[in-house]
């Protein structure tokens, strides 16, 4: 009977541990959407800085997009975190990623209406 409880121990300590948890999709998927968003940002911003800030409306239109696939993978993100069978680590990742997408986003916005 000990052997038992010391095996029991041993596996425990080792970092064995048995569950019936998943990992999100929907955190996956926020995520992945919300690294998208903040790729599309910096391809932008290179892109824009090549054009000495003189870039078509075309890419202001995919800005726009970008900021809405922010604002999806943040909502994805919320309802990850509610997900009771699952671990947290990728819905408190794109929780963060998808606010700091959205933030970047709604900064570049901001300051362009404040300095037009």
């Amino acid at each position: 009977m000990k052997e038992r409880r010391r095996s029991i121990l041993a596996r425990h300590r080792s970092g064995y541990k048995f569950t019936e948890k998943k990992q999100s999709v929907r955190g996956i998927t926020a995520f992945l959407l919300a690294l998208v968003s903040i790729g599309i940002f910096v391809a932008a911003a290179f892109y824009s800085c090549g054009k000495k800030g003189n870039a078509s409306m075309y890419l202001g239109s995919v800005g726009v997009a970008a900021m809405l696939l922010g604002i999806v993978a943040f909502v994805l993100a919320m309802f990850s975190l509610r997900e009771e069978n699952s671990f947290k680590l990728f819905p408190c990742l794109a929780s963060f990623t998808s606010f700091f997408s959205v933030g970047i986003w709604a900064a570049l916005y901001a300051a362009g209406f404040l300095l037009a």
